[in-house]
């Protein structure tokens, strides 16, 4: 029997990963879209600027490996838009130009471009910024703004505390589930809008760009930790909904978890994989050093998915094989 090789991603059907960065394309629309409502064009402009900041860096470095330009493929687009999408609405445009070009010039492209990277990139991009810049990126300006935040400076603009730092406060946090719902509260640009998440996941599930093992896999052990070691008083329902609101911890589940170049292909690996996201993001919530380390959570199980893959695939295919006389 042969055995036939491919570079990463291994997608179903031979569909092009043009058409999986497309699909992630689509559904960043909306959420731009929400978060533009309560805050004006700035937002979309964070964006843009991460988008463009992305293209351009790829394509810088795929000149100077002298290969020609990929951007077409979308996957740079993919990742200059989740990076404008984890900015704060009034972040400076310096920020997402400096996450997204350590996303695509130490993350991606050292490692040989699209397919090849071992880290998720967007993941590593905010991750940097995250430790460098957490004065300001974890800088929200208040929702209830009754006009839309300047477009060349956000200085001097109101900000609130999100829920996920008053969580991390030890503060009691009350939110309506119809206002975490609707997303009118403090947070990164497209993290807020939770109505419209599940709506974006329900599309990727449905294209089979993403996968729903590992999303829900994920956000159940995020669920059980929040009704395991509660960190509002109340009913546990209200603390399962703070938690999977608050910060961009839906937002990892949807986007960053299901990255297929870097997660498991096998179904088992793929659970495995984001039940352990979920124990790591709730750990660093627990007792890490910021409100949100989902980026960090995501860096480290994004190590270890190759030996999550080859061990489930073992332990559910190794007899079948040796039944069908493998390797014999």
């Amino acid at each position: 029997m042969t055995l036939k090789t491919g570079n990463a991603p291994h997608l179903r059907q031979g569909e092009r990963s043009g058409m999986l960065s497309l699909d992630v394309l689509i559904v960043m629309i909306p959420l731009c879209i929400f978060s533009s409502f309560y805050y004006g064009l700035r937002p979309v402009l964070l964006v843009l600027t991460g988008i463009g900041t992305a293209l351009i860096c790829e394509t810088v470095c795929c000149l100077m490996m002298k290969r020609r330009p990929g951007i077409l493929d979308g996957t740079a687009a993919v990742t200059g838009g989740l990076v404008g999408l984890l900015m704060p609405p009034a972040a400076p445009y310096w920020m997402p130009v400096v996450a997204a070009a350590f996303a695509i010039l130490v993350a991606k492209m050292p490692f040989g471009g699209t397919g090849r990277n071992l880290f998720n990139p967007a993941a590593a991009g905010i991750a940097v910024v995250t430790l460098c810049f957490s004065g300001l990126f974890f800088l929200y300006p208040d929702p209830g703004l009754s006009a839309p935040l300047p477009l060349n400076t956000a200085a001097g603009v109101i900000t609130e505390a999100s829920p996920a730092a008053q969580l991390a406060g030890g503060g009691q946090t009350i939110y309506m589930w119809s206002t975490l719902l609707l997303g009118d509260f403090p947070g990164p640009i497209g993290a807020t809008a939770v109505a419209v998440l599940a709506a974006c996941a329900l599309y990727l599930f449905t294209r089979r760009t993403a996968s729903p093992l590992i999303t829900v896999s994920f956000l159940l052990v995020c669920a059980a930790s929040a009704v395991l070691f509660p960190r509002v008083s109340g009913v546990w329902q209200d603390s399962v909904m703070l938690e999977l609101c608050s910060g961009y911890l839906l937002f990892c589940g949807v986007f960053l978890l299901t990255d297929p170049v870097t997660a498991p292909r096998h179904w088992l690996g793929r659970i495995v994989y984001g039940a352990l996201a979920g124990v790591l993001v709730m750990a660093l919530r627990y007792s890490g050093r910021f409100e949100e380390g989902a980026c960090f959570a995501v860096l480290l199980v994004n190590a270890f998915s190759p030996l999550i893959d080859r061990f489930c695939w073992k332990l559910v295919n190794v007899r079948r094989l040796r039944r069908e006389g493998w390797g014999q």
